[in-house]
C-alpha cells in the first residue's frame, strides 16, 4: 500500500469518527450531558490525555470540564487579561506543540486546571472557539503530554469537531429556551403548575417531612376591577417576590393559575406555619401599588404516607377555603 493510499484511509477513517462524534451529539438535548459525551467521544479523533472544554461564564471568567486520565472534574476559573483561553477568542493561539517555550517567549503565567502531581505537564496544545450564534461561548481544547504532537490535520479536525459541538451547544440552548418557557409562567417568572408535580414527587419519595401550601389572594377580583389589570399585575409579581424570599435557602414556589400560588417546603408543618405566619407579615409591611395590602388565605398540609399530588394539593386547596371561610390568613394545625 502506497503512503498516499494508507494517508486518504486514515482521512477517511477519521471523517467517520467525525460522523460518529456528531452523531452522539446531536442525541442529547441537555448541555451537561452534551459536554460529557463530548469529552466521552473526542477520543476517537485525537490520541490525547486531556481534553478541555471551557465556557465562558455571565460575569466573566470561565466554567472548565476537563478529562484528564479517565477523570472528568469541574472548576470556575476567573477572567484573565491574556490567558491561554483568551488569546484563542482573539485569534493569537491555536496550536502550539512546545506550550513551556510559548509561554516563556510570550512571557505568560499559566494556570493548569485540576493540577495532579502524579500526571506530566501539557506540553502540545492545540484550542478552538466555540460559537452560540454570533456570541463566541467557549473553547475547546485537547492536550497532550508529548512535544511535538499534534499536526495541522489536527487542527483542521478540531476546527472541524468545534463547529459540530457549536451547533449542538446552540440546540440544546435553544431547546432548554423552550423548556424554561414552557415550565415558567411568564408574568411573575416562577415556575408553573407543570412543574409542581416532579418537585412533589421526589419530596413524597425523599422520606423527609414535607409541607404543601396554597394560597390566593383574597377578593384579587375587585383589585382588577377597582385598579386595573396591570396593577392586578403588579400585586401579582409582589406576591411571587416575597415567596421567593420565603424559599430562598430551601423550598419550591410555583404560580398555579390566576391568582393562586404553592409552596413546597421542607419542615414539618409546625415549623412551615411559622414560616408562613413570618411570610403573611412581610405581605402586610410591603409597599404595594393599593390603598391596602392584600388579604392572602393559605391552606397549609404535611405529607402523609401514601399521599399523591392530587390528594395533597385538595386537602391543602379544602384548608386554604376554610381559611377562607373563616376569614383567617392562615388556620394553623392547633386550631384544628
Amino acid at each position: 500500500m502506497t503512503t498516499s493510499t494508507a494517508d486518504a484511509q486514515r482521512q477517511i477513517a477519521r471523517y467517520r469518527s467525525l460522523v460518529q462524534v456528531t452523531a452522539a451529539l446531536a442525541r442529547h438535548a441537555r448541555t451537561p450531558d452534551l459536554l460529557r459525551t463530548m469529552h466521552a467521544q473526542v477520543q476517537a479523533l485525537f490520541a490525547t490525555p486531556v481534553t478541555l472544554l471551557a465556557r465562558r461564564l455571565p460575569g466573566g471568567g470561565w466554567h472548565c470540564l476537563t478529562l484528564e486520565s479517565d477523570s472528568l472534574d469541574e472548576q470556575n476559573l476567573p477572567p484573565r487579561t491574556d490567558g491561554l483561553l483568551e488569546r484563542v477568542l482573539s485569534g493569537q493561539l491555536r496550536l502550539q506543540n512546545d506550550l513551556r517555550a510559548y509561554v516563556a517567549r510570550e512571557g505568560l503565567k499559566v494556570v493548569r486546571v485540576h493540577f495532579r502531581h502524579d500526571l506530566p505537564h501539557t506540553l502540545s496544545w492545540m484550542g478552538v472557539p466555540l460559537h452560540v450564534g454570533d456570541e463566541e461561548v467557549g473553547v475547546l481544547s485537547v492536550q497532550s503530554y508529548d512535544l511535538d504532537a499534534f499536526t495541522d490535520e489536527d487542527l483542521e479536525f478540531l476546527e472541524l469537531l468545534g463547529v459540530h459541538l457549536s451547533i449542538a451547544l446552540e440546540n440544546a440552548a435553544l431547546h432548554e429556551q423552550v423548556q424554561r418557557e414552557a415550565n415558567t409562567d411568564p408574568l411573575t417568572g416562577l415556575p408553573n403548575r407543570r412543574t409542581l408535580t416532579g418537585r412533589v414527587q421526589d419530596a413524597l419519595g425523599s422520606g423527609q417531612p414535607h409541607t404543601l401550601a396554597v394560597m390566593d389572594v383574597q377578593d384579587f377580583k375587585s383589585i382588577n376591577d377597582g385598579h386595573g389589570h396591570p396593577v392586578g399585575d403588579e400585586v401579582l409579581i409582589g406576591v411571587a417576590s416575597l415567596l421567593g424570599d420565603l424559599v430562598r435557602t430551601a423550598g419550591f414556589v410555583c404560580r398555579l393559575g390566576g391568582d393562586e400560588f404553592a409552596a413546597l417546603l421542607p419542615w414539618p408543618l409546625t415549623e412551615s406555619e411559622a414560616r408562613l405566619a413570618d411570610f403573611l407579615n412581610r405581605v402586610a409591611a410591603f409597599s404595594w401599588p393599593v390603598p391596602q395590602a392584600p388579604r392572602l388565605n393559605v391552606g397549609a398540609v404535611a405529607a402523609w404516607p401514601g399521599a399523591t399530588l392530587s390528594d395533597w394539593l385538595r386537602q391543602a386547596d379544602a384548608r386554604m377555603y376554610s381559611a377562607k371561610r373563616q376569614r383567617v390568613q392562615l388556620l394553623r394545625q392547633s386550631a384544628d
